[in-house]
């Protein structure tokens, strides 16, 4: 993963393991949370309570990469079909998630 720090710190409590990024208590798990489109999750902290989105102060960023796939060709497929083969998603680079680690004022 690409980790980021902004700002001269504190910057709150954070881990990185096997496509987990924990920040403040609150956990993703990168490679559940893919979809088609890229996917940005904020983890934010509001009356001293660290949580996804919402309102408040930002803890963190953690950008992931749209789903990729890669497509097979179908043999029972009939040749003159465009269509012809099938999409199968490949698992999730984590070297392509970004997670930015703001101050925690």
């Amino acid at each position: 993963m690409q980790v980021r720090t902004v700002g001269p710190g504190p910057h709150p409590d954070f881990g990185i393991s096997a496509g987990i990024v924990t920040v403040a208590g609150v956990t993703i798990d990168t490679a559940a949370r893919q979809a088609d489109a890229q996917q940005v999750i904020d983890i934010r902290t509001a009356a001293g309570i660290a949580q996804e989105g919402g309102s408040g102060y930002q803890l963190a960023s953690i950008q992931i990469p749209p789903r990729r796939y890669v497509v097979t060709e179908d043999a029972a497929a009939d040749e003159e079909e465009a269509d012809g083969g099938s999409r199968e998603a490949t698992p999730l680079d984590t070297q392509q998630v970004k997670v930015t680690i703001w101050s925690a004022v």
